[in-house]
């Protein structure tokens, strides 16, 4: 429990947020950067493969009074085709869709996933605050704004709701994932993958997933998103039907109990089907990640196929 201390105590200090406008709890927090509400918990601890491990979440609400139904699910497998690091999910009971992200925290990574955490939180709530009464209204439902219990309604927004900006200035050079690092990626020991090769700017690289049927992982850090400039483009590609309702099964399962860094969204596209993509802003390079980030969606591809046929 000290770890997840450590790393819930990271997070408010670098926030920065007033205590007025938070609510701490034993396992995290909720706090009000706008009238939208976000919380970060850390789930019990459990054994993975023999390795303890903690999901902390990061959850920042967005809309509720949402219908269930085909066109909800094609509109959140399009909308999470643009995911950076979290994923847009709807709690069908509920009748909520919420921006969703978690890091898998164990005692060897826990000083790299709270600084991955970080930038989640940072993006979700900028995401959030921005786009939350266009989404209402082509969701056709309502903006899930709260009140803190004690403070009441939040009017004047946390500065850090207009973060974006800080990003997308240090989006406007090249992207920090390099040549030569994903050169060396592909030459990763122990291999999570059966068939990797590189370009200039890019890994593409064959995942086991079915016979003769494999699951393709592809990471390119000369892609720009439009809000935030260069960074890493990760796309996880399944062999199976591009359904949107098996994208939200994905996502929704994910916020339980992922195996891996929930770090962007399952989606669908006309051109690449159903996928997993997200996005690193520049912002949030470190030494390491890129290879944390290697093994964590080689994870998500053996979690996911684990999912969809549980007998294979």
């Amino acid at each position: 429990m000290a770890l997840v201390d450590d790393v819930l105590t990271f997070l408010t200090q670098r926030m920065q947020f007033e205590a007025e406008w938070a609510v701490q709890r034993a396992d995290g927090f909720t706090w009000w950067p706008s009238a939208l509400a976000q919380r970060v918990w850390a789930a019990p601890a459990r054994d993975l493969q023999g390795v303890a491990l903690t999901t902390l979440h990061i959850e920042t609400d967005l809309l509720e009074n949402v219908a269930a139904g085909s066109s909800t699910w094609a509109r959140l497998a399009g909308i999470n085709r643009f995911a950076t690091l979290s994923a847009y999910v709807a709690n069908t009971s509920a009748r909520t869709i919420r921006l969703h992200a978690s890091v898998s925290l164990t005692a060897d990574n826990y000083l790299l996933a709270q600084a991955i955490a970080l930038h989640a939180m940072a993006l979700q709530l900028a995401d959030a605050h921005a786009e939350a009464a266009e989404l209402a209204e082509a969701f056709e439902a309502t903006v899930a704004a709260s009140t803190h219990p004690s403070s009441g309604p939040r009017t004047t927004p946390d500065e850090m709701v207009n973060v974006t900006e800080v990003y997308l200035e240090r989006g406007q050079h090249d992207s920090p994932f390099g040549s030569e690092e994903l050169a060396q990626l592909v030459h990763l020991e122990p291999r999570p993958w059966v068939l990797a090769a590189n370009e200039l700017h890019r890994v593409d690289a064959d995942l086991e997933f079915a016979p003769n049927l494999p699951a393709r992982l592809e990471l390119d850090a000369g892609e720009h998103h439009p809000a935030l400039g260069s960074g890493l483009q990760m796309r996880l590609l399944l062999p199976v039907e591009p359904d949107p309702m098996v994208a939200q099964r994905l996502n929704a399962s994910e916020c339980l109990e992922p195996d891996a860094h929930q770090l962007g969204a399952w989606c669908v596209d006309d051109e690449k089907g159903l996928h997993f993509a997200g996005f690193v802003p520049a912002a949030a390079y470190m030494p390491g990640l890129l290879r944390a980030l290697a093994y964590h969606l080689s994870a998500r591809n053996d979690w996911a196929r684990a999912l969809l046929f549980p007998a294979g």
